[in-house]
């Protein structure tokens, strides 16, 4: 018998896949996971470091959720808690191929635009701190000896800020120094991170010869409270006065240090109002050296010296108090400076000049930034910026002069990108 086979009715055949068999749709990650991917970008930015103000740049201009994230008030202040050290912005210094004074600023962070680099004809830079510059002018009176007043600049707003003449007032011939500073003290705790324009306090130091052969060092201090200056605190002594050039001060604690001549130095203590002498280290002492003081990320007080043998190298001395409450000087570390500073920075001929043509002429306050000056026999003159924690070093000027830095908290650049403002407006700093 013929076979039979079943008959199946045609059927169209399609590239659709049976619903039973279709992969089940993405399943969202569970609700912790969705809010750390939200998080995740902002715990990143906090380690962002505040001195690398192109990184931060860089993230806010990528997208607006970034933005937002690093504009947050609650963000800056987690990292401004994180991040103690301020970052450098730019410095000032003193053109000395100028008559009778001009004073510089130079940005040195390409990612901030302000302040911009700009000359300050007639202003003789003191001090920059807190966000102020501090400056003496020529007074417009007519007096026997050029006069000099103290004026305190905001860079950031511009603000000017006349100081009355203080008793004797700072002159052309007079050895003087000043410095400015926060009014809050220690106790009231400010971070100084956003309190340039408010009250502020200036520390007048001289020095003067007295009729029985001493140099006689006071002290007086002016409060922009008050809008007046302090009755004044004095120290005698035999040999040690301030130095002919200002150079930068430090503050420590409650204490102001301004540099001497015969590797002293004079503190000054804003509570007590009492100014003494502090010797420097006994090494320095010997070799007849001026020692630099500085106060770094740790808030001490510390000085510098230059060492020759066995090869240049910077040494970093630490005021330390002993077991019977006597401050006494600690060596510390030392820095390689043929290491350090790009090559030909320090030649020199050894027969004539046996140290090496380099000091220490300024530093960022409460960060790990000195400025070290070299004048090598055979290349120009040079100033380097000094980062000693990790050793980068950048040329900042072409000539030999005392630095004053100016520094900030804030990120400039971030705010110019969430406000839709020009670089620099609405900023704040320290």
């Amino acid at each position: 018998p013929p076979l039979f086979f079943p008959h199946f009715p045609p059927t169209r055949i399609t590239n659709s896949i049976p619903k039973s068999s279709a992969p089940p749709p993405p399943l969202l990650p569970p609700a912790p996971c969705r809010r750390r991917c939200r998080t995740l970008p902002g715990e990143v930015f906090l380690r962002l470091p505040s001195d690398d103000l192109a990184c931060l740049l860089r993230a806010s201009l990528t997208c607006r959720r970034w933005r937002r994230i690093l504009a947050d008030p609650a963000f800056r202040r987690r990292h401004g808690g994180l991040h103690r050290m301020p970052a450098v912005l730019g410095l000032f210094h003193i053109v000395t191929s100028a008559a009778p004074y001009l004073s510089r600023y130079v940005p040195v962070n390409t990612a901030s635009r302000r302040p911009a680099g700009r000359d300050l004809p007639g202003w003789f830079i003191l001090d920059c701190r807190h966000g102020r510059a501090l400056f003496a002018t020529p007074s417009p009176s007519l007096d026997t000896h050029l006069a000099l007043d103290l004026l305190v600049w905001d860079p950031l707003t511009g603000e000017q800020r006349h100081l009355p003449r203080p008793s004797p007032p700072p002159t052309a011939n007079l050895l003087f120094n000043a410095a400015v500073l926060c009014a809050a003290g220690v106790e009231e705790g400010c971070d100084h991170r956003g309190c340039h324009g408010g009250a502020f306090r200036v520390v007048y130091l001289f020095t003067r010869w007295t009729r029985d052969g001493m140099y006689a060092t006071s002290a007086r201090v002016y409060s922009s409270e008050t809008g007046s200056w302090s009755k004044r605190a004095s120290v005698r002594h035999l040999y040690v006065q301030t130095e002919c050039t200002p150079s930068p001060s430090a503050y420590v604690g409650d204490a102001l240090y301004f540099r001497g001549n015969m590797s002293c130095a004079f503190e000054y203590q804003l509570g007590t109002h009492r100014l003494s002498v502090v010797n420097g280290p006994r090494l320095s002492r010997e070799r007849g050296k001026f020692i630099s003081l500085v106060s770094l990320e740790d808030g001490g007080l510390l000085c510098t010296d230059m060492e020759l043998r066995p090869s240049p190298l910077l040494r970093l001395w630490s005021r330390e108090s002993g077991p019977d409450g006597v401050a006494r000087w600690a060596r510390g570390r030392g820095f390689e400076l043929e290491t350090l500073l790009p090559n030909g920075a320090l030649l020199a001929l050894p027969l004539l000049f046996p140290m090496p043509n380099a000091a220490v002429v300024g530093f960022a306050e409460g960060t790990d930034v000195i400025f070290v000056a070299t004048r090598p026999i055979r290349n120009s003159d040079a100033v380097y910026m000094v980062q000693l924690n990790s050793g980068k070093v950048t040329k900042v000027l072409e000539c030999c002069t005392m630095i004053f830095p100016y520094t900030s908290f804030c990120i400039p650049v971030i705010d110019a990108a969430c406000t839709g403002k020009g670089a620099g407006e609405g900023v704040s700093s320290a």
